[in-house]
């Protein structure tokens, strides 16, 4: 036993030796960012995406911009029952949470917490752990045992029952961790040791006490491959899941594991009592290298905060690039995996790197990483990471440009002039270059074995053989030192200064390019800070305006540019090197960016994206032999292989932490979950609404779309912008849908934030409204109509009365002069007939009978014109004169016939039949008619003149008991074709009904009169 633990001793001391003690870069949530207190000890992320932090001071809930808290409220039944959160869990869309005072419930929908069990017991439980299995039951770990509970139960559940029940189990022990595993089995840590509680089958389950090296057991978890891992007071345990003996003690630590993670990148995350974060590698099932240990130092600005670290967790999803650490005393940490692809060497050197500003770096073939600065000279072996300085190595001051040639010699170029290294005395030799006060800028070695050499003074070519040869430039302005050179493939030598660009041709005639005012395609600045040829012919140049691509229109060289318009992060490219892609990477005063000149596209890598510091120098640019790319600038020094910078392809779901109406908020969930969609008064004209993207790698770059379907379908991109409002909408149904991106702009298509909105219309734009103003209007329309109608109907009988009184006036005044004028000249006429008679002399036989027969026809003119006088009298147009006229009539003609005459119904009642002017006349001449053919054809002995009321109706029969004629042989006389005749002019219906022998019955049908 003794020899085990001392091999697996070595063990750990070799594999800690393998390790080399990378930096690492960790984002930080504590109080400063609003965490509500420095101890982190259980982590959860939802399924919506939030991650919630249990502390001592109440439970909070993150989304990467802002901490939501919960706490305890002594006076809120539906609030936690204590304060200090030691586990956490999710089930059913629901957060249960274990506190050391009792379990609580979070329904996500409300916001509302339940207690579970109210009694005196649920009071005293410590929830240290929580567990749900497959069957959803909840397990509860405690300081004395492990509880099942159903995930319905509610407030008045009974612990005190459970007690006593088989879903009450390990009794007396303090239960640390739970875990159930890829088959459905409970693991339970807790401080008797390890134990495994099978699957419920036919409600019989088993506790089987497992082998752990350790009494006391911490944590649990279960990797790629299935394999269990548990942590112990003396380690890290490999456990057989299949047999409870073969527990073997992978890792042997001095103090007690804590918590563990098997991340989803293959590996094993461990922590241990005051010493930090140690992280394995599990590819290899056979062997467990260490890969790196985190603690505290103070030397990184973004490290590791806190050696006591209590817990680990990584979210569900592959592709999400963030491990969380809680720690003891310094909040949450969250690690990155793409923020930790460059390599920071400045930690590895002093004084500190805030003091530090590189001017240069190289790599030589004995991998030796040379950095110059401001202070000096430094050189890390990039193998050992053992560093050394250089400070009285009498170099002068800055170092500025290094190159090793052909033959392996390290040249160095600074504010001092031109040095060469001895490797075996280690130690820098100055090299004349015939002038004094020469400031080397950079170092440039050509196919032909000539090292260029630029200056302050212009450019030097030194051959093999030592010979210099010096260049002069017609340089534009007052500054001459030259920041970079390169060598086309044709054999051209470029040089770039703070005065132009020039080139140089194998011939040795010398081109100059400078920026023009009037030319957009001549040079973008004379600063040129470096050349790179790339291996597709493409010839790039880094100035102080941005970076521009050489190119030719016949033999006029022009040159197409690139700056922040078109997503530079900066107009000042320091440095640039091209990946085995054709990419090209720069360095800027705003951190690196990575250009393809293919899709003309820029990818930005800021402080966020793991560099610690945006600002960047000329010429501290290198690319090694190995592909490792080199960029240092103020305070920062850092490599990677580009390979390494990958996008991230997690999709965030989107969420939406806020709604207000006037900037008043309110409970989004509760309101969709009512309705389904958001309901907004037409007179709430003013909505806002914060969202974000659950992608906690860099929250600040994520980037939102968004669009409002029913009033404007296309989609507007916001930048980083969360926030989004409203104002005014026209009532109508809408759907708000959000899209978001990740840092790297892969944007999440299939989940969206969608949020149905309604706008309810005043009571005057309902549809009901609109239905009753149309019948109002219907209504009022019918109603003006009749009023007119009835007005004009009015003035038309105003007019019509005062027409007929005005025809009752003319008439009234014809029928008096007529028959004053008629009834005096006819009795004129008969009286000088008869005058005349009495003067004639006897024997006038021939002239008495002509007197005679002018005295009848005068009288027969004067009975017409009697009736014709009587008729337009209006005070005859009613029933009862024509009565009085008839009986008149008939009295006369049938007088001393020997015909019996009678009339029936002449009553007073007959005046309150009216009759309309000209009727009375035609009644009259009809019965006349009729009255007539009587006298002259029926040879009757009695007749009857009836008026009588049928059917409303009035109506006048005449009867004699004459001989008759049959009605089918009525005869075609004009009298019955008179009578017929007036009768149709005033609408009147005629009955004429005779048979031989049996008499004559005429009846006439007046129409209905309106009566008086």
């Amino acid at each position: 036993m003794r020899k085990l633990l001392v091999s697996l001793f070595l063990l750990w001391i070799c594999g800690t030796g393998l390790a080399q003690p990378k930096p690492v870069l960790l984002d930080q949530y504590s109080v400063n960012e609003g965490l509500s207190q420095s101890e982190v000890t259980c982590l959860l992320k939802d399924q919506r995406g939030y991650v919630w932090l249990g502390t001592q001071n109440g439970l909070n809930r993150f989304d990467g911009h802002q901490f939501v808290h919960y706490h305890h409220q002594p006076f809120q039944a539906h609030s936690l029952s204590n304060d200090y959160i030691l586990s956490l869990a999710e089930s059913r869309q629901q957060i249960w949470i274990g506190t050391r005072q009792g379990l609580n419930r979070l329904d996500l929908a409300t916001g509302l917490f339940t207690r579970i069990g109210e009694t005196d017991l649920s009071y005293k439980i410590t929830a240290k752990a929580l567990a749900v299995d497959a069957q959803g039951f909840i397990w509860v770990g405690t300081t004395n045992g492990l509880f099942r509970v159903s995930p319905n139960v509610g407030q008045d559940f009974d612990f005190n029952h459970l007690l006593h029940t088989s879903n009450y189990v390990l009794k007396d022990r303090s239960i640390q961790a739970l875990k159930v595993d890829s088959d459905g089995f409970l693991w339970v840590a807790t401080n008797r040791g390890l134990y495994r509680i099978s699957p419920e089958i036919n409600h019989r389950r088993s506790v089987t006490r497992w082998k752990s090296w350790g009494t006391h057991v911490y944590a649990i978890t279960q990797d790629h491959r299935k394999q269990l891992w548990v942590g112990t007071d003396q380690g890290l345990n490999r456990v057989d899941r299949q047999l409870p003996h073969r527990t073997t003690l992978a890792w042997v630590s001095q103090k007690p594991v804590l918590a563990l993670l098997a991340s989803h990148q293959n590996q094993l995350w461990v922590t241990v009592a005051n010493e930090g974060v140690y992280r394995f590698d599990l590819r290899n099932p056979l062997e467990l290298p260490l890969l790196s240990q985190w603690i505290v130092d103070d030397r990184t600005r973004k490290g590791l905060k806190s050696n006591r670290v209590t817990c680990l967790f990584e979210g569900p999803d592959p592709k999400e690039d963030v491990v969380w650490m809680g720690t003891r005393d310094a909040g949450v940490q969250a690690f990155s995996q793409s923020k930790n692809n460059f390599q920071h060497w400045e930690s590895f050197i002093s004084p500190a790197s805030s003091l530090q500003l590189f001017l240069s770096v190289y790599t030589d073939k004995y991998q030796q990483l040379w950095m110059g600065s401001y202070h000096g000279l430094y050189r890390i072996n990039r193998n050992t990471l053992e560093a050394k300085s250089y400070p009285d190595a009498g170099l002068g001051g800055a170092i500025h440009a290094f190159r090793e040639d052909h033959q392996g010699n390290l040249w160095m170029g600074g504010e001092e002039g031109l040095w060469r290294y001895n490797r075996s005395a280690d130690r820098f030799e100055s090299v004349s270059l015939g002038h004094e006060n020469v400031q080397v800028k950079c170092l440039f070695e050509d196919r032909q074995r000539n090292l260029w050499i630029g200056t302050d003074k212009g450019v030097f070519k030194r051959n093999q053989n030592g010979v210099l040869h010096r260049f002069h430039f017609h340089y534009d302005g007052p500054v001459s030192t030259v920041e970079a050179i390169h060598e086309q493939s044709d054999g051209s030598i470029w040089v770039g200064t703070l005065g132009g660009l020039f080139k140089m041709d194998p011939r040795g005639t010398i081109s100059s390019f400078y920026n023009k005012t009037d030319d957009a395609h001549s040079l973008l600045s004379n600063e040129i800070y470096d050349l790179h040829a790339c291996r597709n012919g493409q010839f790039w140049i880094a100035s102080s305006k941005g970076l521009s691509r050489l190119y030719f229109e016949g033999d006029r060289a022009r040159f197409e540019h690139f700056t922040e318009e078109q997503g530079l992060p900066n107009n000042v490219v320091y440095g640039l090197l091209e990946d085995p892609q054709g990419r090209l990477w720069m360095s800027t005063n705003k951190g690196i960016s990575r250009f393809d000149p293919r899709t003309k596209a820029f990818r930005n890598y800021a402080s966020s994206d793991g560099l610690l510091s945006n600002e960047f120098n000329v010429g501290a640019f290198h690319q090694s032999d190995d592909g490792e790319f080199f960029f240092g600038g103020i305070g920062i020094l850092i490599s990677f292989h580009p390979w390494q910078l990958r996008e991230s392809q997690f999709l965030p779901p989107i969420v939406l932490t806020t709604f207000r109406k006037f900037e008043k908020s309110f409970a989004f969930d509760s309101l969709l979950a009512a309705d389904k969609k958001l309901n907004i008064n037409y007179n709430e004209n003013f909505i806002s609404f914060v969202y974000t993207a659950l992608d906690y790698k860099d929250p600040q770059k994520n980037q939102y779309a968004y669009k409002l379907e029913g009033f404007q379908d296309d989609w507007n991109y916001s930048g980083q912008r969360r926030y989004l409002s409203f104002s005014n909408l026209n009532p109508g149904d809408y759907v708000l849908k959000v899209k978001a991106s990740n840092a790297d702009g892969v944007w999440n298509e299939q989940k969206l934030l969608e949020i149905p909105i309604t706008v309810i219309p005043p009571f005057w734009q309902r549809w009901w409204f609109y239905i009753s103003c149309a019948l109002v209007a219907a209504a009022a329309t019918w109603l003006f109509y009749t009023y007119r109608l009835r007005n004009q109907v009015a003035r038309l009988l105003e007019l019509e009365k005062v027409k007929l009184a005005e025809n009752e006036r003319v008439r009234k005044l014809a029928a008096q002069d007529l028959h004053d004028e008629f009834g005096n000249t006819i009795t004129r006429i008969s009286m000088l007939t008869e005058i005349i008679k009495t003067k004639l002399p006897e024997h006038s036989d021939n002239v008495l009978p002509l007197l005679t027969k002018i005295s009848d026809n005068a009288n027969r003119m004067y009975q017409g014109t009697k009736d014709f006088i009587w008729a337009i009298n209006p005070d005859h147009d009613n029933l009862y004169e024509i009565a009085i006229r008839l009986k008149d009539f008939g009295d006369d003609v049938l007088d001393k016939t020997g015909i019996r005459f009678d009339i029936e119904g002449l009553t007073e009642s007959l005046k309150d039949f009216s009759l309309p002017m000209g009727v009375s006349r035609h009644v009259i001449f009809l019965f006349k008619e009729a009255i007539s053919n009587t006298l002259k054809h029926a040879q009757a002995t009695e007749t009857r003149l009836i008026f009588k009321q049928e059917n409303n109706r009035p109506t006048i029969q005449w009867i004699d008991n004459g001989k008759g004629f049959e009605s089918s042989k009525r005869m075609t006389g004009n009298g019955l074709l008179n009578m017929e005749s007036r009768a149709r002019k005033f609408n009147g219906t005629l009955q004429v009904i005779s048979a031989s022998e049996a008499g004559t019955s005429i009846t006439l049908s007046l129409p209905a009169p309106a009566k008086k």
